[in-house]
């Protein structure tokens, strides 16, 4: 029997051998790996997705925290917005509870104003009735300038006035300056004269009244022959009668007490005679003058009639005195 040859063969590889078989490894190793590396390449895109969304969700965490500070911002406006309509509204209410007391205040005054109207219209009518006779005693020395025109304009309106309380008004105006003015007059005179029909004869005689150029020597005037020259009038018995002296200087000393009596004498003679005062505070008086307003309010006194100072209105000084005298 033949003996087999058992020698070992050793290949003899070529080179082209060997890149053939390694690429084959390689394809092998690629088509064995691919699902590794194909989730490999998922999972980067998830993380890269992941990393967007966390991104985007940053960005929108940033987006609402400014957005909720901002909120916040427009929350404390609304609120202090809230605050000031809150005390403008409580302003408001005590200004309409102020406004509430104003309109019953005015309510209550209106009631009392209407009261006092038909009070002093009933005492009007039960003072001043029938017959009444009026004499203005008025200064017309140069101090009294601005009085007389004011007296000129306003007779007419108290005349009408007191047309419309009486039945039958008399006026009678005496004027007087003082003793240093002669051989001018010292005093001038218009007896009381009915409205009704010589109006005009009244209201020329006042508006002739003019104060002389040059003014007196001495402080004090006639008021004792002016009031002297007044109570020689003709005054009806029956009639309600009211003197009203204007000035601004009381008497000579000497007369002081003389015209006093004149007036408290007329008061005494009948119940239905007053004597009332209005005094003038003119520049000539603020200067010169030396207790003459106290003399005018005792001279009021004396009368029995009311004593004002005119500060305003000679139709409202008039008929306050008139009608409350």
């Amino acid at each position: 029997m033949r003996r087999r040859n058992r020698s070992l063969v050793v290949f003899n590889l070529s080179a082209m051998d060997l890149l053939a078989m390694a690429t084959g490894v390689f394809v092998l190793l690629v088509v064995m790996l691919m699902p590794y590396y194909q989730r490999s390449f998922d999972a980067n895109a998830d993380i890269a997705d992941v990393r967007a969304d966390i991104e985007r969700a940053e960005s929108e965490t940033e987006a609402l925290r400014k957005g909720a500070a901002a909120d916040g911002r427009s929350a404390d406006q609304l609120l202090a917005a809230a605050a000031a309509l809150r005390a403008q509204a409580a302003s408001q209410q005590d200004a309409v509870a102020a406004l509430r007391a104003q309109a019953k205040a005015a309510e209550a005054r209106a009631a009392r104003a209407t009261k006092r109207a038909d009070d002093q219209e009933v005492t009007s009518n039960r003072k001043i009735v029938g017959q009444f006779d009026l004499v203005f005693v008025v200064d017309t020395t140069a101090s009294m300038k601005p009085v007389l025109r004011d007296l000129s304009l306003s007779i007419g309106g108290i005349v009408r006035i007191l047309e419309r309380l009486v039945d039958s008004l008399r006026v009678g105006v005496v004027a007087y300056r003082d003793y240093d003015f002669r051989p001018g007059w010292v005093v001038r005179d218009l007896s009381p004269t009915p409205t009704a029909t010589r109006a005009g004869v009244i209201y020329d005689f006042i508006s002739g009244l003019k104060p002389p150029i040059r003014g007196g020597y001495t402080p004090r005037e006639a008021v004792y022959s002016g009031l002297q020259q007044a109570l020689s009038m003709a005054l009806r018995s029956g009639a309600k009668q009211a003197i009203i002296v204007i000035g601004d200087a009381a008497p000579h000393r000497e007369e002081e007490a003389a015209t006093l009596n004149l007036a408290r004498n007329f008061a005494r003679s009948g119940p239905r005679r007053t004597l009332s005062v209005l005094f003038v505070s003119t520049p000539s008086y603020r200067h010169f003058g030396d207790g003459d307003d106290r003399f005018f309010a005792e001279l009021a006194r004396a009368g029995g009639g009311k004593f004002s100072t005119h500060g305003g209105q000679m139709i409202e000084s008039v008929l306050l005195s008139v009608l409350e005298g």
